[in-house]
């Protein structure tokens, strides 16, 4: 059994934890309260041109049904609506609305301030090494799932 500081998903969790109650709080301060991770992580995955549900649900690895969920509860807070799709007028396109537009915008700086404070307490070489040994990781595991 390896010792308990060389223990991953406690730490990986916590670092988790740390940076989404940082982000919450610090996307809050610039007047967007209630947000919840999910919301958050959901912002990046948006643009100015919109997507399917499907293709959102695909990208942040989550179900369509979830996903469909997600899109409500942000619709119902007015940053996003849904457009009929101008290629297959049986899909819907979620796009931001213009408070949606500035939501993302505040999540992008936040997420720039985050990526700055580790920079400042890792240094840039670490960060950057950190992030690839985090997806080498995801990938590993992602590959030894079975259904």
């Amino acid at each position: 059994m390896e010792k308990k500081e060389d223990d991953i998903p406690p730490a990986l969790g916590r670092a988790v934890r740390a940076m989404s109650g940082t982000m919450m709080a610090k996307v809050a301060s610039r007047g967007f309260n209630g947000m919840t991770p999910a919301f958050a992580s959901l912002m990046p995955l948006l643009d100015a041109t919109g997507a399917r549900p499907s293709t959102l649900a695909q990208r942040a690895g989550i179900t369509k049904q979830a996903m469909s969920q997600l899109v409500r509860e942000l619709e119902a807070r007015g940053y996003v609506e849904q457009a009929p799709d101008s290629t297959d007028t049986r899909a819907k396109i979620v796009r931001l609305t213009k408070r949606g537009v500035a939501l993302h915008a505040a999540c992008a700086e936040v997420r720039q301030e985050l990526h700055s404070i580790a920079i400042a307490k890792l240094g840039k070489s670490r960060v950057s090494r950190l992030r690839r040994d985090l997806m080498e990781l995801a990938a590993a595991l992602e590959e030894t799932r079975t259904p």
